[in-house]
């Protein structure tokens, strides 16, 4: 099925992204990327969104990995229904669950997820706000899955 080949090709790209990250930039390096519009940093991330809940790690990785199973099942569910759903809900779950999945294994093997990009932008708690490719399939897939769902009723 091609839906499960974005969710796995998401998954890949973002943690192959992250290994080299680990390896070759150092902690609290900041290097300017794409006319200086993206700053590259390493961070670990032990709390979910914005670091949410950093103080309770094993409540962070047993509720990501209950949640990820969750919506895995239920997308599954919805790729082999009957009725016919859009291909932007297809695509938008395709994008979200590898994305998760790729935080999820991070998670669960580090203990952390590593975030690796910000934008350079005027407004310094916008700046400070670090993220991984993964964030953006999530929010973009969640966005395109919810449109999708919306269209179709």
């Amino acid at each position: 099925m091609i839906w499960i080949g974005i969710g796995a090709g998401v998954f890949l790209l973002d943690n192959r992204i992250k290994a080299w990250m680990e390896k070759n930039l150092k902690d609290n390096l900041v290097k300017e990327v794409a006319k200086d519009r993206i700053l590259l940093r390493k961070y670990h991330n032990r709390g979910m969104a914005l670091g949410a809940g950093e103080k309770y790690p094993k409540a962070v990785k047993g509720g990501t990995a209950v949640f990820w199973v969750i919506l895995a099942a239920g997308y599954l569910r919805l790729l082999a229904g009957k009725e016919k759903e859009s291909t932007l809900t297809k695509l938008g779950g395709a994008l979200a669950l590898g994305g998760g999945a790729c935080n999820l294994a991070d998670r669960l093997r580090r203990g952390y997820v590593t975030d690796y990009f910000s934008f350079n932008v005027p407004w310094k708690k916008l700046r400070g706000l670090v993220f991984n490719l993964s964030d953006m399939f999530i929010a973009v897939g969640a966005l395109l899955a919810a449109i999708g769902m919306c269209r179709r009723k």
